[in-house]
């Protein structure tokens, strides 16, 4: 079973627990890791092999899964800010049907760690599913909503991969050592925002221009506004790279579909996970502009070229933006607020 997991990158012991789980599986699993640490991925190569009990046909479940097309595997992704009370009775209802093609079926939980006051609601059928389900619960931590639903799952860690390790990967991958060196420090241990920076050449300009933000601001609010209309337009021109890559995955979807003659669930299951991976590109912008702005703003505090007030208030106001990003803010006006607060 070690090439189902050789896409996964810089988590050895995850992965030395995964070949072990397949062997004798539990009902749930629960991985827990920062956002990029690969667990999404890890969810549907394990899917894969768990699926892959009896037919010994790895090579097509983990194509199906890796597509997340595979007509028994459930993928469960939040429809808003946390997971919904509805979104877990259909969960519950789900478990308890059977599989449609094999003897298994599995269901991956995205974003647990946002369970909030449905998580009850999903205990008994984590706690005893029927014997042909497993689930994969997935969440970034172990929030004080989701300490039950923990304890009844066997728990894998996915970690941050750090930033020299990102760099050797990156080159290895063919990437220049400067870009290399770029994208592994600025993308928070996570191997795919990681390829995502070092594929795009506009990158280092927008962490610029967000470190250099501050000298636009005068106090006033008109300055404040066009201010963040500039760093919402570097945001939304960040999307080019991944929209190619997007482009391909479609072409390889079709071609796919030619070939085996597979569709599943098909165009809008990508295209749904297209949606959110570009949700999450806009986030993943907004982090790295605002630990520019930290970077730019701690570098003045070592060079003694800022008041240690208005240091203070400017790194608590993107520090405050930083948290607000969790609840879906209106993203102009978050950033307009954030230009005004660092032009006091």
């Amino acid at each position: 079973m070690s090439s189902l997991f050789d896409t996964i990158t810089g988590q050895p012991r995850a992965v030395l627990m995964l070949q072990a789980a397949l062997i004798d599986p539990v009902p749930a699993y629960l991985f827990v890791g920062p956002s990029g640490a690969g667990t999404r991925n890890a969810a549907r190569l394990f899917a894969a092999g768990l699926l892959n009990d009896r037919d010994n046909d790895q090579e097509r479940h983990q194509r199906l899964a890796t597509a997340e097309e595979h007509p028994d595997l459930v993928i469960v992704d939040r429809a808003g800010a946390f997971v919904t009370a509805e979104q877990a009775r259909d969960i519950v209802r789900t478990a308890s049907t059977s599989p449609i093609e094999g003897n298994r079926k599995v269901i991956v939980v995205t974003d647990l760690h946002l369970i909030r006051d449905a998580g009850p609601m999903l205990l008994k059928s984590i706690e005893e599913p029927p014997p042909s389900t497993f689930f994969v619960l997935l969440a970034d931590e172990i929030s004080s909503d989701l300490v039950t639903i923990a304890s009844r799952c066997l728990q894998i860690e996915f970690v941050s991969i750090p930033a020299g390790e990102l760099e050797k990967l990156l080159i290895e991958e063919g990437v220049d050592l400067g870009r290399a060196r770029f994208a592994s420090q600025i993308a928070n241990g996570s191997i795919d925002r990681a390829r995502i920076l070092a594929s795009d050449d506009g990158a280092l300009n927008r962490w610029n221009a967000w470190s250099q933000i501050r000298e636009r601001l005068n106090g006033s609010g008109g300055n404040a506004a066009l201010a963040a209309d500039l760093v919402l337009g570097l945001i939304d021109s960040s999307a080019g790279p991944m929209e190619n890559k997007h482009s391909e995955e479609k072409l390889a979807l079709d071609e796919r579909a030619e070939r085996f003659g597979e569709r599943g669930l098909g165009r809008t299951t990508l295209e749904d996970r297209h949606k959110r991976e570009l949700r999450r590109l806009r986030t993943d912008e907004f982090l790295m502009g605002f630990s520019a702005l930290g970077a730019a703003i701690r570098q003045e505090i070592s060079d003694q070229t800022i008041d240690s007030q208005k240091a203070i208030r400017s790194l608590t106001a993107i520090q405050k933006a930083s948290q607000n990003l969790r609840r879906n803010p209106n993203e102009k006006l978050m950033t307009q607020r954030l230009m005004l607060e660092l032009s006091d």
